[in-house]
């Protein structure tokens, strides 16, 4: 039996057993399409771990603690820059035509890339303020700020695939990218250059080379034409979604205050724990999504979408939590004597990627009924953010990084809860097809 057979096979066997029901067509595409994903995000986040354990060997827990600050830094720059590219994915996803597709994709593209101009303009202008606020030196500010901007043309071409529909496409950028990244710091490496640096110089590389690849396999679709229709229909959705894409940025404030509370080769510390856990968790998440948001936006029962993922939550629950430590404890064999696991702190970031899946997918489907949906989204992020900000400030002087830890199960616990207190927002869309 092929394994492409046997694995549909074990995926219909499961979804009968959980929902007692036979797959749709519509399911079986989005299994299809997630399928492909898995596999170019599965190879990709392989490589990329193999990035980071040979950086946090190189580099040690200071230097992996200033990558780790460059990252965080970096996506909360990246917030005004890339505003406006959920909205492009969802109504790219929703037109029904090529040309409104070019028009939606060509006016998105010019908005983010003079986004990302003024914003760059604004953050080098009050660079020694910013800096100061975020406890950082003003070169691992220019390199954030760097950063931003080529994390945010990534996440726009990225979507603009998912936007069309090219799942397979999202599946061979994602492992390029990885490949890019590692031979480029294993270049590094092999001439002897050990520096946070070198690792960014690789991240960029990596990220600069599928933008390119992208763009022209993209070029039917994006012309120098701006559509004000769309441009306004993006700034509003762009400004209902902003509170959520500040709320998520920011998540990564905990690095910053570990910085601040304790020392920077804790925040590598932290960071040793955080990749295979939550890193992982947003990885899984994103290969759901990737097809999941797009039909999602499509279908005119929500509801129904939403009452299934109920009903899987449960069996996710017991595959992933096992799973995640047994990931943690395998990585930290990886990472050399300067870091040492505690089971105790694995298990409390094994528990905090678990709810992390759960409210990346409940976010993604509220998002997808539109306005409403996503400003119910926005709030839960701002609810996870406050969340974060005050256990961590109240935790962290006291227990450490296990008070981080902690931070974030409560975040992502207490933001789930109030999506799914919330599941009338997504009646709406079945009740207007009615």
């Amino acid at each position: 039996m092929p394994l492409s057979e046997f694995g549909y096979r074990l995926v219909n066997a499961l979804y009968e057993l959980i929902f007692k029901e036979k797959m749709s067509p519509e399911t079986q595409q989005f299994f299809t399409g997630t399928s492909y994903v898995a596999i170019g995000t599965l190879f990709g986040s392989l490589l990329t771990f193999v990035f980071y354990i040979f950086g946090a060997r190189a580099l040690g827990p200071t230097n992996f603690g200033n990558l780790a600050l460059l990252s965080t830094v970096g996506v909360i720059f990246s917030i005004s820059m890339q505003m406006c590219v959920l909205g492009g994915l969802k109504y790219g996803a929703e037109a029904h035509s090529d040309s409104v597709q070019s028009r939606i994709i060509s006016t998105l593209s010019l908005q983010t890339a003079l986004l990302t101009v003024g914003s760059i303009a604004i953050f080098a202008l009050f660079s020694a303020q910013l800096s100061n606020v975020f406890g950082i030196s003003i070169e691992l500010y220019l390199f954030a700020i760097a950063y931003g901007a080529i994390v945010t043309f990534f996440a726009l071409t990225t979507n603009l695939l998912r936007s069309l529909f090219r799942i397979r496409a999202v599946a061979l950028i994602n492992a390029l990218q990885s490949v890019i990244m590692l031979a480029a710091f294993l270049i590094f490496l092999s001439a002897d250059i050990r520096s946070w640096q070198a690792a960014a110089f690789s991240l960029y590389l990596g990220y600069a080379a599928v933008i390119v690849i992208v763009v022209v396999y993209l070029r039917q679709y994006i012309k120098l034409q701006y559509d004000r229709f769309w441009s306004r229909k993006l700034a509003s959705y762009a400004v209902v979604t902003l509170p959520a894409g500040i709320a998520g940025a920011f998540m990564g404030v905990d690095k910053i205050l570990i910085n601040k509370f304790i020392t920077t080769a804790a925040v590598g510390i932290y960071n040793a724990y955080y990749l295979p856990s939550i890193t992982v968790a947003i990885a899984l998440a994103s290969i759901f999504n990737v097809t999941f948001f797009p039909l999602a936006s499509k279908s005119r029962d929500k509801l129904s979408i939403f009452r299934k993922v109920n009903k899987a939550v449960p069996y996710l629950a017991a595959a992933l939590l096992p799973s995640m430590l047994l990931i943690e404890f395998i990585i930290f064999i990886f990472y050399g004597s300067q870091y040492h696991f505690s089971a105790e702190l694995g298990l409390l970031f094994a528990v905090a990627a678990t709810t992390c899946i759960f409210y990346q997918c409940y976010s993604a489907l509220m998002a997808s009924e539109g306005t409403s949906g996503a400003k119910v989204t926005a709030l839960s992020a701002v609810i996870a953010l406050a969340v974060i900000i005050g256990l961590n400030v109240t935790l962290l002087p006291v227990i450490g990084i296990s008070g981080a830890a902690v931070a974030l199960i409560f975040a992502y616990l207490t933001a789930d809860l109030y999506l799914v207190s919330r599941w009338r927002v997504l009646g709406r869309a079945s009740q207007k097809t009615r």
